[in-house]
């Protein structure tokens, strides 16, 4: 009977294994390729369309922030494309200071009780 040593046996274990194709690399970036290619075709399938949603969508906050930050600026109403393009980065900035501030909010309750605990 042949003993085998340790490194001929890992050899003999990894060919058991299933091996990645060499495509397989490459599935992250084909796949964010035909996102953006989505995004693009149904950006522009809206604002080819004769309904303008978005543009009533953003015109209100819009507004809203233009008569706080910007008193004398005129706000105009956007076409489909425009409108998403300007709501998505707002909606995600507003998420993004949500959890800022639940984060801030959170780590201060945090510091109350540790403070309380050692009193």
């Amino acid at each position: 009977m042949r003993s085998c040593s340790h490194r001929e046996f890992e050899i003999i274990e990894a060919e058991n294994f299933a091996r990645a194709s060499g495509s397989s690399g490459l599935y992250p970036a084909v796949l964010s390729v035909w996102g953006i290619v989505a995004f693009v075709v149904i950006v522009d399938w809206l604002d080819t369309s004769a309904v303008q949603i978005f543009g009533y969508v953003l015109y209100p906050l819009e507004y809203v922030i233009n008569s706080v930050l910007f008193p004398h600026a005129v706000t105009q109403l956007h076409g489909n494309a425009t409108a998403l393009l300007i709501l998505i980065p707002t909606l995600g900035m507003f998420f993004v200071g949500v959890a800022a501030i639940r984060h801030v909010a959170e780590g201060g309750r945090r510091a109350l009780q540790f403070l309380r605990r050692t009193r």
